[in-house]
């Protein structure tokens, strides 16, 4: 059997001009929109890390998807306006609103498609898939636009909203753009160019065969004269008059609205430029002179620069390493380590502060506590009990002391006053109720003065 081809049928319209511009602008600033938005959303991929450098680098990414956003807005707001213009001044059938038949046709479609049934379902100017997909898109803009404020404008947003608002929008703006990228290849580009290929929106027609395939219910009305017929120029002229200003007053805020919607916010939409693949930390600018001095010139450095003894060298303070000895009580520093340390070599560095000695304070000698004698059994005594052996922070030991728990050591040498172990002490009751005896706690204080020595 011969057929007719498209060039020779009857054509209808199907969209207006301004219906294929609208959609025109719709399928550019959406495949824009997800082109520079998915790969952000997945940005630590190595696919997304790739296709941001392809798409000219983060800024220009952002930008170019700003611009999209906008237009779509644009888009909606004239969608908005035309709309009202069809069923308020042409009085159009408000067709894609959802009715009752449309559940009949999804339940006979299904029959039909699964074999149940050989009859198709009589379609109207739309079905019910073009319905849901219309209303997906209504509902998916309306997320966009909302989310896609909070996500321009953060910090005003946090201002009158909550802050977890801010990542809730982040992860609704990026879950909708995935379920609507794939509505769009799974969905519309199956039923629309793969299934049967309509060319309605870019030509405006459809065939009679079409019409009869895809809405034949539309075709009857039409070739029956049931469906109204434009209104008369006078009535159109009028309804325009009252209609158009309400319209451009209409559009003009919402042009406002968009126009504050992008610089609202200044600071969220610049970003700091990246710093440089690899920078010195220092450079020195000579290198570092080698030493000269012998060891001798080293020493008679160091005597001039040790202190003065502040305490007359009486009875019972003549042995000096009895009390400055390695690991005893301070001013005793490291540096002693090198030395074989002698009573008779200690004023070839350390001189009294006045030689007058007899005007000097005689401080009487006091023995350094010794840890095995005095502090373990009074630790043992008093601690045990929540800091024994097992527990996370210990004082069962000299290595357990020093070592600490996780907020460092417990006794710092030299130091009784940074001292975790002396500290606590003067916490509140609630924070450590446990208290140790006055005279328990001077001891433990002059060990640690004395440099904390295992003894």
């Amino acid at each position: 059997m011969s057929r007719t081809s498209p060039s020779q049928q009857q054509q209808y319209v199907r969209f207006s001009l301004s219906d294929r511009i609208e959609h025109l602008l719709l399928l550019v600033s959406f495949t824009v929109l997800v082109l520079t938005g998915i790969p952000q959303k997945f940005a630590p991929a190595g696919w997304a890390e790739l296709a941001i450098r392809v798409l000219g680098g983060i800024e220009t990414v952002r930008i170019v998807h700003r611009i999209a956003a906008v237009i779509l807005i644009i888009e909606s707001i004239y969608h908005i306006a035309a709309t009202g213009y069809k069923l308020l001044v042409l009085r159009a059938r408000p067709a894609m609103l959802p009715r009752p038949k449309d559940f009949v046709d999804f339940f006979q479609a299904l029959a039909f498609n699964l074999g149940l049934s050989d009859r198709r379902p009589r379609y109207d100017r739309y079905n019910f898939e073009e319905k849901l997909e219309y209303w997906a898109v209504v509902w998916g803009t309306m997320i966009m636009v909302v989310t896609g404020f909070i996500l321009w404008n953060p910090i005003s947003a946090s201002r009158f909203l909550p802050g977890q608002f801010i990542p809730a929008a982040k992860a609704a703006h990026g879950g909708e753009a995935v379920l609507a990228a794939l509505a769009i290849i799974v969905w519309h580009v199956y039923n629309v160019h793969i299934k049967t290929f309509n060319r309605s929106m870019f030509t405006g027609k459809l065939t009679r065969e079409e019409m009869e395939h895809e809405h034949a219910l539309e075709l009857e009305l039409i070739e029956s004269g049931q469906l109204p017929p434009p209104p008369p120029p006078h009535v159109l002229r009028r309804r325009r008059l009252l209609y158009l200003p309400f319209a451009a007053v209409f559009t003009l805020a919402l042009t406002v609205v968009l126009f504050i919607f992008v610089t609202y916010e200044e600071t969220a939409i610049a970003t700091i430029p990246p710093e440089p693949e690899s920078v010195p930390v220092f450079v020195r600018a000579s290198p570092l002179p080698t030493p000269t001095l012998d060891l001798e010139t080293l020493y008679e450095h160091r005597r001039q620069a040790a202190g003065s003894i502040p305490h007359a060298i009486a009875e019972g303070r003549d042995d000096c390493l009895a009390c400055h000895d390695l690991g005893k009580i301070r001013p005793f520093t490291p540096i002693h380590a090198e030395f074989q340390l002698r009573n008779d070599i200690c004023q070839e560095c350390h001189r009294l502060a006045t030689e007058q000695m007899h005007l000097l304070p005689t401080v009487a000698f006091v023995e350094v506590p010794s840890f095995s004698r005095d502090i373990l059994p009074a630790l043992q005594a008093h601690c045990a009990e929540c800091h024994g052996p097992e527990a996370e922070v210990t004082l069962m030991s000299y290595e357990a002391l020093l070592n600490g728990g996780k907020r460092g050591p417990l006794v710092v040498p030299g130091d009784a006053d940074s001292s975790r172990l002396i500290l606590v002490q003067s916490m509140p009751p609630a924070a450590h109720p446990t208290r140790l005896p006055r005279e328990v706690l001077e001891l433990i204080y002059t060990w640690i003065q004395a440099g904390a020595p295992e003894n």
